[in-house]
């Protein structure tokens, strides 16, 4: 993308007028969406795309990481140029897919929220990343949210009356 931006000077003696024009050239990148929202029972993608800059480069391996605040990240998947795809052991292996960069979790479930990692690894200008986080969100989750504050509530009064007639 080039885009150009002209600056105007004026100097004091005498009134002159300079145009610049400069240049953006945008870097290599790993592009991701911050934050998506995922519903329970339903898939959601987490799209991942590599942006070229003005020098071409190769993806000879991507991945994708599952963040752990306590400790290491969980891979989920490994796509390779030369070796194919990879779905090592983890909480979501069965339910993950790849689709080009990005990964596909079908079936989201509560434990799926959390931050997810995209690490794309070029020839030659080496490695890039990006991290989405997966919210759970919707109707689905405030119905199942109010359908356990319902049945606690009856539970709770259920015990406080048997206690009352004891």
């Amino acid at each position: 993308h080039f885009f150009s931006f002209p600056c105007v000077f004026h100097l004091i003696l005498p009134a002159h007028q300079y145009h610049f024009f400069l240049a953006v050239i945008e870097a290599q990148k790993v592009d991701v969406l911050p934050e998506v929202t995922g519903y329970l029972q339903n898939d959601v993608p987490l799209s991942c795309q590599f942006i070229q800059g003005p020098k071409d480069s190769n993806i000879t391996q991507f991945q994708w990481d599952l963040l752990q605040p306590e400790g290491e990240d969980i891979t989920l998947a490994v796509s390779n140029s030369q070796y194919g795809v990879h779905i090592p052991e983890s909480p979501l292996k069965g339910r993950v897919e790849i689709a080009e960069q990005s990964l596909i979790i079908k079936k989201m479930e509560m434990t799926d929220a959390g931050s997810y990692t995209c690490r794309i690894f070029t020839f030659p200008s080496g490695s890039f990343e990006g991290t989405t986080k997966l919210v759970v969100g919707g109707k689905e989750i405030e119905c199942f949210i109010h359908s356990v504050a319902k049945i606690i509530s009856v539970l709770l009064f259920d015990y406080i009356i048997t206690l009352f007639l004891r």
